[in-house]
């Protein structure tokens, strides 16, 4: 008998993986943006990185002018994370004008059952049952 996940990973909609974006093809955009040198471009973000680094581990919350902010977090066992969270006007934007491409795409909004009806009707031989659904007989 197949697992619920089964269904989801060959039919759940998710995001086309895509290749990275490069820290020079980064600089390379903003030299573009702004008509600032590629050195000064890289020296403020090089700054930037350092400046960030210095005040979490000084334990502040740094915030970015965009409205994006980093703060660390501790935990017992004396170790550190960092928790970003990006400015929310940024993921509207993202959502509204979102470009990447979709794997399943046709199956954005539906239901865990139509998931696994997918599944079952592709996998004959290998079914997900329904949870409350009786087991036949």
């Amino acid at each position: 008998m197949a697992k619920k996940i089964q269904a989801w990973v060959e039919f759940g909609p998710r995001l086309e993986p895509t290749d990275p974006v490069t820290p020079e093809g980064l600089i390379e955009r903003i030299v573009a943006a702004t008509n600032q040198s590629r050195g000064s471009v890289k020296a403020i973000l090089d700054e930037l990185d350092v400046q960030t680094e210095i005040l979490l581990k000084e334990g502040h919350i740094v915030q970015m002018p965009n409205g994006t902010h980093f703060k660390p977090s501790g935990h017992k066992d004396g170790s550190v994370d960092v928790n970003v969270r990006v400015n929310p006007r940024i993921v509207r934007n993202v959502n509204t004008n979102f470009r990447g491409r979709w794997k399943n795409a046709e199956n954005i909004g539906k239901s865990e059952a139509e998931i696994i009806a997918l599944w079952n009707a592709a996998h004959p031989d290998n079914l997900i049952e329904l949870e409350g659904e009786p087991e036949p007989g």
